[in-house]
């Protein structure tokens, strides 16, 4: 949709670690976007009114260079600013929302929620409350030659979870029993006393020796036992009503031996949005009744077929390609000629197909589709890369969060 296209329409303020699916979301929803992120995508400068580049992701979202961006943004914006939405970015820094609100209403969890859901000993322990199932969570690094895995507090993407061994002494870190089994995530909305599940979705890793737990993608539908998902649902409307959570969120679950223990809550619209954004109502206009009239939905998104979406990481460094024309089934598209170093996400790919197991086997030929590209380019690539664009190496607290995304026992998006 062309980014002038509908002037009268409200803005709206966006800010994630990448906002490319928040962007198209609102544009679909009939807001006019104004976004922030660390990539300004072509796609998402062609969705967004206006969008601003923050720098240094290595650093995550810092409040200076945030507040900047949103103030030359709102100085841009068509029509009145209805408010602000966030993605992946604020979990380890909630703290950042509430400058943000004292200017424009925050739509979604304020920042002591975040805290509070973030903060691994209170959240765990209102889960023990409410009787739902988990693994078993510690804040102290347990005995050696446990199973066990380390988790940031407030990490996303999957990439900052290793094992135990290898985190002992940091403070950061809360440590959680590795326990086998399938990665679901329930995509859901809360008003503030309830909530309701839109829809479910499995994701997988896409591991490296660094990071075993990164996460790799997702697909609807998870093809779930209705006892699980039964199971599932009631502990989400739990949790929503516990922490009063409003707005698209997810609630990431590791289904083993015929239970579902819930891993983790990301109180903002997340990875999977892309994959259950194209139903008749558009998600972030469930997302606004939600949040400013306490509405909910009556029931569970349907869909036809299967849908899967994946990150295609780059295998090498290298650069975009020049003139290459994306396909239509490929998002976040890097900027002609971007550098792009290993282990870095190169776009997104989406897959549609009758079943799940086919959505997933079309994904990974698209995904080295992609690759096979990016490394004949690569391989060719002797210019200098001083002074342009570049996507560096990964770090564990600002890494591309692609709104996250639960993978393996990962604690995600």
């Amino acid at each position: 949709m062309p980014r002038n296209s509908q002037v009268e329409a409200p803005s709206l303020l966006l800010a994630a670690i990448s906002a490319r699916s928040l962007t198209q979301s609102a544009r679909r929803a009939g807001f006019t976007p104004l976004a922030v992120d660390f990539f300004a995508d072509a796609d998402t400068q062609e969705a967004a009114h206006a969008c601003r580049k923050l720098r240094f992701i290595e650093r995550g979202m810092r409040g200076s260079s945030l507040y900047r961006a949103l103030d030359a943004l709102a100085a841009r914006a068509p029509s009145p600013i209805a408010g602000f939405v966030y993605g992946a970015g604020f979990e380890d820094r909630p703290e950042l929302l509430t400058p943000i609100a004292e200017r424009w209403p925050v739509l979604g969890n304020d920042a002591d929620t975040v805290k509070r859901i973030k903060a691994p000993a209170e959240f765990f322990a209102a889960l023990d409350r409410l009787g739902i199932p988990h693994p078993l969570t510690v804040g102290a690094p347990p005995a050696k030659g446990a199973r066990w895995l380390a988790k940031k507090t407030g990490g996303a993407g999957g990439s900052h979870i290793v094992p135990s061994r290898l985190a002992r002494g940091r403070p950061d870190v809360y440590f959680q029993q590795r326990i086998e089994g399938r990665a679901v995530s329930a995509l859901f909305v809360g008003n503030g006393s309830s909530g309701r599940v839109l829809g479910f979705s499995e994701q997988w890793t896409a591991p490296t020796p660094r990071s075993p737990w990164r996460y790799g993608g997702a697909v609807r539908p998870a093809s779930l036992p209705q006892a699980i998902e039964r199971q599932m649902a009631s502990a989400v409307i739990a949790v929503a009503r516990a922490f009063q959570i409003k707005g698209l969120a997810s609630a990431d679950f590791l289904v083993s031996d015929g239970e579902a223990l819930l891993l983790e809550i990301n109180p903002r619209p997340g990875a999977t949005l892309d994959l259950f954004d194209c139903g008749a109502t558009p998600l972030l206009r469930l997302h606004m009744n939600a949040v400013k009239q306490g509405r909910l939905p009556i029931r569970r998104l349907k869909f036809g077929g299967a849908m899967a979406s994946a990150i295609v990481y780059a295998v090498t460094g290298g650069a975009a390609p020049r003139g290459f024309v994306w396909p239509r089934w490929c998002a976040d598209r890097p900027k002609s000629s971007e550098r792009i170093d290993k282990n870095r996400p190169i776009c997104t790919v989406f897959a549609r197909a009758g079943t799940k197991a086919r959505a997933k086997r079309l994904i990974e030929e698209r995904i080295c589709k992609i690759q096979s590209v990016f490394q004949s380019v690569s391989r060719g690539d002797n210019v200098e890369q001083k002074g342009r664009d570049r996507r560096g190496a990964p770090h564990r607290t600002a890494e591309r969060q692609r709104q996250g995304g639960a993978a393996g026992q990962s604690s995600h998006r």
